[in-house]
């Protein structure tokens, strides 16, 4: 895992100003640059009003050191101009392999509880995306993998191609989180919430330890990345506006 990215605070306010390109960000005179020194610039202004809010609320003062993670909005804006903008065919290529590895096609043996609770959430689910993008997913038991039909592949290819750059940036950060583009698509579309994509993507998590007891360091790392898919689906919200 990647040690997040430490600054020092050196301004006193953070602000945006409103030009031709967009709203960009400015802490005290400087504009505010992405890791990659791109300029930060967004849309509309009530992403800029979050931006902002996130830099003002980093570090205490003058001097502080404070982490790059906890500017979620900004590290998924970064994505999108650094890395989504320039080269968006190549976030595809990354995500289209998620397809076959789709999380809701890889069925549980055992135990009993996590067999029954697959087939009473991740079917329905499953079932509305083959009706709503006219695909057929294969689905299997265990972990040995499968390839699922080209036209299943092409149509979900067809699907994300057809996203604005925003858009495509949501999926590539949630989908790694979920595991799953059926859970993503469904947050995108507005079938599921937040928290009920978290729950289907780590049934197994929550299944293994009403068994086995409550393991705090799991239970740490999955209150991370429940809070990495709020954060998504908020710039989700943001973006749209």
């Amino acid at each position: 895992m990647n040690k997040p990215l430490k600054l020092r605070r050196f301004w006193d306010k953070a602000t945006y100003i409103k030009d031709d390109d967009g709203f960009r960000i400015y802490l005290d005179k400087q504009l505010l640059r992405l890791p990659q020194k791109s300029i930060l610039t967004v849309s509309n202004e009530t992403l800029a009003k979050r931006i902002v809010d996130e830099w003002q609320n980093a570090g205490c003062k003058k001097g502080d050191i404070f982490s790059f993670d906890t500017l979620p909005i900004t590290r998924i804006i970064s994505t999108l101009i650094e890395k989504i903008k320039p080269d968006r065919k190549k976030y595809i290529d990354v995500l289209l392999p998620y397809v076959n590895g789709e999380l809701l096609c890889y069925r549980a043996e055992k135990p009993k509880q996590l067999v029954n609770k697959q087939n009473q959430l991740w079917q329905p689910i499953l079932q509305w995306i083959e009706e709503f993008l006219h695909i057929t997913f294969r689905v299997t038991k265990g972990v040995m993998p499968i390839v699922q039909d080209k036209q299943t592949i092409n149509k979900i290819k067809t699907y994300i191609m057809r996203l604005s750059d925003e858009e495509l940036t949501f999926f590539a950060v949630i989908i790694p989180l979920l595991g799953s583009f059926v859970l993503s698509i469904a947050i995108f579309e507005r079938k599921l919430s937040a928290q009920e994509g978290f729950e289907y993507a780590y049934l197994d998590e929550h299944i293994q330890s009403q068994i086995w007891g409550y393991d705090a360091e799991q239970q740490q790392r999955l209150n991370l990345i429940q809070k990495e898919i709020n954060e998504c689906v908020d710039y989700l919200e943001y973006v749209n506006n």
